[in-house]
């Protein structure tokens, strides 16, 4: 479940719907941002259409894996980018600790079928 302030949305990266939901919104987020900022980004910065223009882009990451709603049940009116991007890392941090426990889940289930079976 990944749950920002007050709202709540499933997540989980080991249901195969929500694992291909998010490889394809992954790549266009980042793909997109990279487009963005190697076209409008002077010196490695951006001003305040770009930070604009790059809360569209995530609005638009979290769109697509959690509805046409979520973007501003969560974020609001606001362009603040750097709730977006902590928004972005509590998601990541959240797959990464549901993958991490998949495979010690599964390691464990290893352990048991084939006790005597050590890596």
């Amino acid at each position: 479940m990944f749950v920002w302030e007050d709202k709540k949305y499933p997540f989980h990266i080991m249901d195969a719907d929500t694992m291909q939901i998010f490889d394809k919104a992954e790549k266009e987020l980042w793909a997109s941002l990279s487009d963005y900022e190697s076209t409008n980004a002077k010196d490695g910065k951006i001003n305040a259409e770009g930070v604009k223009a790059e809360c569209r882009i995530i609005d638009t990451f979290f769109r697509n894996i959690f509805g046409e709603s979520c973007p501003g049940e969560i974020f609001g009116s606001r362009f603040n980018l750097a709730e977006r991007t902590k928004a972005v890392r509590k998601l990541y941090n959240l797959r990464d600790s549901q993958l991490k426990e998949h495979n010690s889940r599964v390691e464990g289930l290893s352990r048991l079928v084939f006790p005597g079976d050590e890596k």
